[in-house]
C-alpha cells in the first residue's frame, strides 16, 4: 500500500483529532435524549465515515500483477519532418510509417493487448494513424518516453514499441529517460540504413570581435557524400549580402571540409553570417545545406594587467602592439630598483582610475586585481609576490575568470611557487633548475617555434585561413633566442607549441590549460620580438601571436552582470535566459532587483519580467515562449536598494540551423541503444512475425505490477456507504432526524 499525497505524520494525527473533535460535538448535545451507549455508536459511526473519506483523499494506491497477456502496449510513431524523407523504398518514411501501423501492428497486437497510438514530435499525443503527417518541428523522443510513464501511470504496460527514423533531436537525456520506461522498448527503424546523396554544413562557428575594427574568422565544417569528387562553392554571407566564396573539393566521400572565412563584422550591430552549398538535383535533403551563426558586436576592450622585472626588448615591442590594438587597454608595471631607503621602485603606466593600486608592484586587494581580465607575469621572480598576492590570483582565474600567463626565465622558476595557492593554477610543473638554452650555443634551427597538431588548430596560434597555411607560416618565422625547460605538463594540458632541445628531444614551448573559470598560460621561448626584427615590415605574424594571446587569455572574463542565454535552435524553441550579478570583488548578490527584456528581430517585446535569485548563488533565471526566427535582442537592467547597479545586453540567433535535419539518415544505433536500455531489442520492420509471441512470453515469465487507486475498489465504496447508512437508520429509529 502506497500514499498518493505524501503528508507527515503530525498532519495525519492533526486530521484524526479534528475529525474525532466533529464526530463528538456532532452528538454532544442531541436534541433528542440518547443513552451513553447510543451516543458513542453514533459518534463511532460519524467517526468511521470522517476517517474512510480522509484516507481516500490521500489517494491510497495498491500494487498488483497483472493477469498474463493483460497490459497496454503504447506504439510511438514520429512525426518530425525528416520523416518526410522519401528514402523508404522510394516513399517518405511516414508512408512506410503509417502503413507500419495500420497494417501490420495495430491488427497483431490488438488481439491480446489494448493498443494506444501515439504520436510524438515536440510532444506526445493519441493520433489517428491515417492522419500522420511528418510536421513537428523536432522529434523529442526523450521527452515522449518521459510523457508515457506519466500517462500510463497506474496501468500495466507490456511495452512501448516506437516506430521512428532515429534522426532524435532531444530535449532531455534518452538514456535516462529509456532507463525509466514502464516496460520494455521495442524499436523499428524506418528509411534506409546508407545516407543518401548529400551535402551538408555540419559545423559553424565564429570568433567574437574586440575592439572597432576587429576582423574575426568564420569556420565552416562541410561534408559531401555520394555525390563524387566534383569541385562544389562554399558561399558566405553577411545579413544577406555575399562576401565570400571558396571552391572546394572532396578528398573523398564523407571528409570534412574546412573552409574559414576572414570577415570585418559590423562594429554597433550584431551580424548573422549563413554559409551554405549548392543544392544538387539528387539531393533528397536540402534543408541542410545552410547554417548559420551570430556575431556580436564587440564587447568593451580587455584589460590587462603587465608586470614585468625589469625592462627589455619585449616589453617594448608588447607594449606597442597591445597600444596599438584597439581591443586591448593594457596597465603596466615595470621594477626599476630601490630607492635610497631600500624600497622596491616601480614605472606605472596605465589609467589613473586603477594605477593607485598598483604603487606596490601588484594588487593587494581583491577588487582592485578583479578589474582586470587578465595578468601577465614577465620575468619576474615568485619571491617577489606575498602569499597573500598568490591567493588573490588563484582566486582570479578560478572564479572571477581571468587569464594568467607567465614567461621568461625568472618568472620559470620553481623555487617560490612550490607549496603556494599559484602552483596548481599553472599548466606544466616549473623544474627545479632553468636549463637555459640559448641560439649560440644550439643553433638556430634548435629553438625554431613548431606548433604541435593541438596548436595548429588553437586560435592562439592561428596565423592563416587554413592549416596548412598557418603551418608554412609558422616555418618561415625566425627562430627563438632560447627556452626554459619545463617540468611535466599536468594532466589535461595541452602543448600547443615546441622546440628541439640540444639532445634532440621535444621542449615545450607554449603550454595551457583551464582552471576554474579561468585559463592559464606558460610561455617557455625566449625573445619571441625576433618574430618582429627579423621579418619584412610588413609581416604582421608578431601582432597577430600577441593579439590572439590576449584573446585567448581573456576569453573566459565576464562582466560582474553578465547574460547567459541557452536553447531556441531552431524556431519555436523557448529560450532560456541566465544573469549573474556579482559586485565589484565577484562575489554574489542574491538580493537584487534583475528585470530582463527580450525583443524580437522587429524590436517587439517578447519577454518583459523581474526575476528572483534562485538560491544565493546570484543566479536570475528566465524562460520565454516559443520564439520566431531571427536575432532576438536581451537587455537587462540591475539595481538594488532603489540604485541602479549596472546593464547589460546580449543577442541570440534562433533558427540557425535546423536540428531535425542535422544528419537525418536513418541512425539505427541510437534506436537500438535507446531499446537495449529499456530490455527490449532493435526489430526489422520486415520481421515482426513473432513480436507478439514475445510479449506474451515476457507477460508470463515476468508480469508487470500494475498501480491501482483504493477509490476504484467497490468494497471500500460500499464500506463509506454501508457506515453513513448505519448511521442514518439508527438516528430515524432513536428520533432524530
Amino acid at each position: 500500500m502506497q500514499i498518493g499525497v505524501p503528508i507527515p505524520g503530525w498532519g495525519v494525527a492533526a486530521a484524526v483529532l479534528a475529525a474525532a473533535i466533529v464526530a463528538w460535538w456532532a452528538y454532544a448535545r442531541a436534541p433528542v435524549d440518547l443513552t451513553r451507549r447510543k451516543r458513542a455508536i453514533l459518534t463511532a459511526l460519524r467517526l468511521a465515515a470522517f476517517l474512510v473519506v480522509l484516507f481516500l483523499l490521500l489517494r491510497p494506491l495498491r500494487t498488483e500483477l497483472s493477469p498474463p497477456g493483460d497490459g497496454a502496449v503504447a506504439v510511438l510513431v514520429d512525426q518530425s519532418r525528416s520523416m518526410a524523407i522519401a528514402d523508404a523504398d522510394g516513399a517518405p518514411r511516414i508512408d512506410a510509417a503509417r502503413r507500419l501501423v495500420r497494417d501490420r501492428l495495430l491488427p497483431a497486437l490488438g488481439e491480446a493487448f489494448d493498443v494506444e497510438a501515439l504520436a510524438f514530435g515536440e510532444t506526445l499525443a493519441a493520433v489517428d494513424v491515417e492522419a500522420l503527417e511528418a510536421e513537428a518541428a523536432r522529434s523529442d523522443l526523450a521527452g515522449a518516453l518521459h510523457e508515457v510513464r506519466a500517462r500510463f501511470a497506474g496501468r500495466a504496460v507490456a511495452a512501448v514499441v516506437v516506430v521512428s527514423d532515429g534522426a532524435a533531436t532531444d530535449s532531455g537525456d534518452l538514456a535516462e529517460a529509456a532507463a525509466r520506461s514502464p516496460a520494455p522498448i521495442y524499436a523499428l527503424g524506418v528509411g534506409h540504413p546508407r545516407p543518401g546523396p548529400d551535402r551538408e554544413v555540419t559545423a559553424l562557428e565564429s570568433g567574437q570581435p574586440i575592439g572597432s575594427g576587429s576582423a574575426v574568422d568564420v569556420s565552416a565544417i562541410v561534408v559531401s557524400r555520394g555525390l563524387g569528387d566534383a569541385p562544389f562553392d562554399v558561399r558566405l554571407r553577411a545579413d544577406g549580402r555575399l562576401v565570400g566564396v571558396h571552391r572546394v573539393r572532396p578528398e573523398q566521400d564523407g571528409a570534412p571540409i574546412v573552409a574559414v572565412f576572414r570577415v570585418a563584422p559590423d562594429p554597433a550591430l550584431a551580424s548573422v553570417y549563413t554559409v551554405e552549398v549548392p543544392v544538387d538535383a539528387a539531393e533528397l535533403v536540402s534543408g541542410n545545406n545552410r547554417r548559420q551563426v551570430l556575431v556580436r558586436p564587440p564587447r568593451r576592450p580587455r584589460r590587462l594587467l603587465l608586470v614585468e622585472g625589469s625592462p627589455g626588448y619585449e616589453h617594448s615591442f608588447l607594449k606597442r602592439t597591445w597600444l596599438a590594438d584597439p581591443g586591448i587597454t593594457f596597465d603596466a608595471v615595470v621594477r626599476k630598483g630601490q630607492n635610497d631607503r631600500g624600497e622596491q621602485t616601480f614605472y606605472v603606466q596605465g589609467a589613473p582610475e586603477r594605477t593607485g593600486a598598483l604603487a606596490a608592484g601588484y594588487p593587494t586587494t581583491r577588487a582592485a586585481l578583479f578589474r582586470y581580465d587578465a595578468v601577465v607575469l614577465a620575468n619576474i621572480e615568485a619571491e617577489f609576490f606575498r602569499p597573500d598576492q598568490f591567493d588573490l590570483t588563484a582566486d582570479f582565474v578560478s572564479e572571477r575568470g581571468g587569464g594568467l600567463l607567465l614567461f621568461g626565465p625568472a618568472s620559470l622558476r620553481r623555487r617560490g611557487y612550490l607549496g603556494s595557492a599559484l602552483e596548481p593554477v599553472l599548466p606544466a610543473r616549473l623544474a627545479d633548475r632553468l636549463g637555459l638554452t640559448d641560439a649560440g650555443r644550439g643553433g638556430d634551427g634548435a629553438h625554431r617555434f613548431a606548433p604541435t597538431p593541438k596548436g595548429l588548430v588553437h586560435p592562439m596560434l592561428r596565423l592563416g585561413p587554413t592549416v596548412e597555411e598557418s603551418r608554412n607560416r609558422w616555418r618561415s618565422a625566425p627562430a627563438l633566442a632560447g627556452s626554459v625547460r619545463l617540468g611535466p605538463v599536468r594532466p589535461g594540458a595541452a602543448v600547443l607549441a615546441i622546440a628541439a632541445s640540444e639532445d634532440g628531444s621535444a621542449r615545450p614551448l607554449v603550454v595551457v590549460q583551464r582552471y576554474g573559470a579561468g585559463r592559464s598560460m606558460i610561455l617557455a621561448g625566449r625573445a619571441t620580438w625576433r618574430w618582429r626584427m627579423l621579418l619584412p615590415a610588413g609581416d604582421r605574424t608578431y601582432e597577430r601571436y600577441w593579439g590572439q594571446v590576449a584573446r585567448w587569455l581573456t576569453a573566459g572574463a565576464v562582466d560582474p552582470i553578465a547574460v547567459a542565454a541557452r536553447g531556441a535552435d531552431a524556431a519555436g524553441d523557448p529560450l532560456e535566459v541566465e544573469v549573474s550579478v556579482r559586485d565589484h570583488e565577484f562575489r554574489s548578490v542574491a538580493d537584487a532587483a534583475v528585470r530582463v527584456r527580450v525583443s524580437d528581430p522587429a524590436g517587439e517585446p517578447r519577454l518583459e519580467e523581474e526575476l528572483e535569485a534562485a538560491g544565493a548563488t546570484g543566479a536570475y533565471r528566465v524562460s520565454t515562449g516559443p520564439l520566431a526566427a531571427g536575432v532576438h535582442r536581451i537587455d537587462v537592467t540591475v539595481g538594488r536598494d532603489g540604485q541602479e547597479l549596472g546593464r547589460a545586453s546580449d543577442w541570440v540567433l534562433v533558427g540557425g540551423a535546423d536540428p531535425e535535419l542535422e544528419d537525418p539518415w536513418l541512425n539505427a544505433d541510437l534506436l537500438r541503444r535507446t531499446a537495449e536500455t529499456a530490455g527490449g531489442a532493435y526489430l526489422d520492420p520486415d520481421r515482426l512475425g513473432d513480436l507478439v509471441d514475445r510479449l506474451r512470453v515476457a507477460a508470463r515469465a515476468d508480469p508487470r505490477p500494475a498501480t491501482r487507486e483504493v477509490w476504484h475498489h467497490a468494497g471500500v465504496l460500499m464500506l463509506l456507504f454501508g457506515l453513513l447508512a448505519a448511521e442514518w437508520s439508527l438516528r430515524r429509529l432513536w428520533g432524530m432526524r
